[in-house]
């Protein structure tokens, strides 16, 4: 994975999830925290939410990151803005679910009553491949390899 890919990955812990159903488009701002090796992106929802009922019906999902709030408004030639294609899965292990739980609790201690909260779903987002545009001009296009450390 291209270093400015994973560093920006590192550095947020807000993006908005994109999902859609019946080609309605559908924009969430969410919680993030990334796996170790920066693959996986793993949020919280409610379960009776457009985007938990989207995910259901199409797993295809889209992710935006951005670190615009490190760049002052007349400076934003530098903003960094990556675009993670990926594939959703509402996790169902119990155990799986508690783990991701508490690293959410961890990272966004501001989600701590969102996250104790009854009916709470746990998705996992799988990169596909990632679409890294630093300033107006410059692209770096990658497809998430799983084997890459």
């Amino acid at each position: 994975m291209h270093d400015s890919i994973r560093e920006l990955i590192q550095s947020q812990n807000a993006c908005v999830l994109a999902t859609s159903r019946n080609n309605a488009p559908h924009a969430s701002l969410m919680g993030f925290v990334p796996s170790e090796d920066c693959s996986t992106f793993f949020l919280a929802t409610y379960r009776n939410t457009t985007k938990f009922a989207n995910i259901q019906a199409n797993p295809e999902v889209s992710l935006l990151l951005d670190d615009r709030a490190a760049h002052p408004v007349q400076d934003r030639r530098e903003t960094k803005a990556l675009t993670v294609h990926g594939r959703a899965e509402i996790l169902k292990d119990l155990e799986q679910c508690r783990t991701v739980a508490d690293i959410l609790r961890r990272r966004l201690p501001h989600l701590q009553d969102f996250l104790n909260g009854p009916d709470i779903a746990f998705i996992a987002v799988q990169a596909v491949d990632f679409l890294l545009l630093q300033g107006p001009t410059e692209a770096i296009f990658e497809t998430a390899d799983p084997s890459d450390p």
